[in-house]
């Protein structure tokens, strides 16, 4: 434990739309839409197989966009494991589920590890799927759908860049690709989708994101090899110090599992790191109007997409606490890490994110009024172990900034372990801190929570960049 431990306090210098409280708009990867329109679903874990995949579906029948990408960077550190020993762990296409790994750098950190959940929006309709399949009128296109085009090997930076300035960079690195479109939440296959209009073709799609967590689980604790046989890892039940960390739909895959990753590791310090997507709370929007229609959002999308559609792996403590007609609860990311999340966790959120804002407009609030909102449900986290529903016992760590800059994981700059300039937030005793720092304060039993205002006058930002 103490070289874990250790390994976090070095180094320190210094849509498609996502389900946040719903899903259903399509954007750059945020929070919200109305929940599942434009199409009606069928189907579920024996739904109709005649129906033809996605792919096959719309293959000649795209109404525009761009060639697939690659999903992730191709590069020369983390290298591919391929969970093709696991049939239900599969892409909306059916192909196989994957990830990225390398092991850990340093003798002192073999036992140490870091496992991250993949951002990229999510699709809860006809119209969405396609779209997001199609690369059209979306920010993603099927490489978010498929491993088919991720390449052998990924390139590595933010909390997997191995350099001074990250402390846990030598660890075992685990980069958990994301294919799903279902925030990494779903446990339902052959999901059919037909045009509402009639136009288009019906296709068949698999929502099986937490049957890629479970796999990876499995497949870590046995001990994995890449599949080119260059990188292998020992078994992660040999643990001492995990991160589970995930950016935007990683993020809120991430809350929804941390609590059940944390029962696998009981032996090993376990902690998890939110990037993104904590939404406000109904209660904490001013605006009546606004408050009651961002309540009937997050209401839509639990019925219709997190139940519905995905059959949505939700926290289970909370689950059992809302069984009745609060149930929806469980599907807003601000209740469960508020409330039900027991494992220790850093939550990371800027108060102008441009993509939950895309969402929460819709409500009909500025972006000043969504701002407002969510610095008070930030706020809360200050008080979560006195005031929350079950027993936390560790207060959180809070960075909350003011830079309308979406996620920051995977960015070197924004994280804090750039060589040269990294954004950084003032805590309240005046002291500036990049993210990294502010998690190692936090982790090592010395928190400083900073929480930016709005106006911001506590955020030295940079310019603005696209998820990763």
């Amino acid at each position: 434990m103490a070289a874990a431990v250790a390994l976090l306090s070095s180094g320190c210098g210094g849509g498609d739309s996502e389900s946040g409280p719903a899903a259903g708009a399509g954007g750059a990867g945020g929070s919200a839409g109305s929940g599942a329109t434009g199409g009606s679903a069928t189907g579920g874990a024996g739904g109709s197989s005649s129906v033809p995949l996605l792919n096959a579906a719309l293959d000649g029948k795209c109404p525009g966009g761009k060639p697939p990408g690659t999903g992730v960077p191709p590069g020369n550190d983390l290298h591919k494991v391929t969970l093709d020993e696991y049939p239900d762990a599969v892409c909306n296409d059916g192909s196989p589920g994957i990830l990225y790994v390398r092991a850990a750098s340093l003798p002192a950190a073999k036992n140490s590890w870091v496992i991250h959940l993949q951002a990229g929006g999510s699709c809860s309709s006809w119209e969405e799927c396609r779209n997001r399949w199609c690369a059209f009128q979306s920010p993603y296109d099927a490489a978010k759908m498929s491993s088919t085009y991720a390449p052998d090997v990924t390139s590595a930076s933010g909390i997997f860049a191995r350099n001074a300035q990250n402390s846990l960079g030598p660890a075992n690195q685990v980069y958990v690709y994301y294919c799903s479109s279902d925030a990494h939440r779903g446990r339902k296959g052959d999901v059919v989708l037909d045009d509402p209009a009639g136009a288009g073709p019906s296709f068949r799609l698999h929502f099986r994101g937490f049957q890629i967590v479970e796999a990876v689980n499995d497949a870590l604790a046995k001990g994995v090899s890449s599949d080119d046989g260059v990188e292998k890892l020992p078994s992660l039940s040999q643990a001492t110090q995990i991160v589970f960390s995930g950016s935007s739909a990683g993020s809120q895959g991430q809350t929804g599992v941390l609590d059940y990753w944390a029962g696998h590791y009981p032996s090993a310090k376990v902690i998890g790191l939110f990037d993104s997507i904590t939404d406000p709370l109904p209660e904490d929007i001013a605006d009546p109007a606004q408050s009651s229609a961002w309540d009937a959002m997050v209401k839509s999308n639990h019925a219709t997409v997190q139940v519905g559609l995905y059959d949505a792996f939700l926290d289970e403590s909370c689950r059992a606490m809302h069984t009745g007609s609060d149930a929806h609860l469980c599907a807003s990311s601000a209740h469960v890490r508020l409330n039900h999340v027991t494992t220790p966790f850093f939550v990371r959120q800027d108060l102008t994110d441009p993509v939950q804002y895309d969402y929460f407009q819709k409500t009909g609030a500025s972006l000043d009024q969504f701002a407002t909102a969510l610095r008070t449900t930030m706020l809360r986290f200050g008080d979560v172990v006195q005031k929350a529903e079950e027993s936390i016992p560790t207060a959180p760590g809070v960075y909350a900034s003011d830079c309308g800059q979406h996620i920051i994981l995977l960015n070197n700059a924004w994280f804090g372990v750039a060589a040269q300039q990294n954004a950084t937030l003032k805590d309240g005793a005046g002291t500036a801190l990049t993210a990294h720092a502010a998690l190692h304060d936090w982790f090592t039993g010395a928190p400083k929570p900073a929480l930016d205002t709005h106006p911001s006058t506590l955020s030295s930002c940079l310019a603005a960049t696209a998820e990763q």
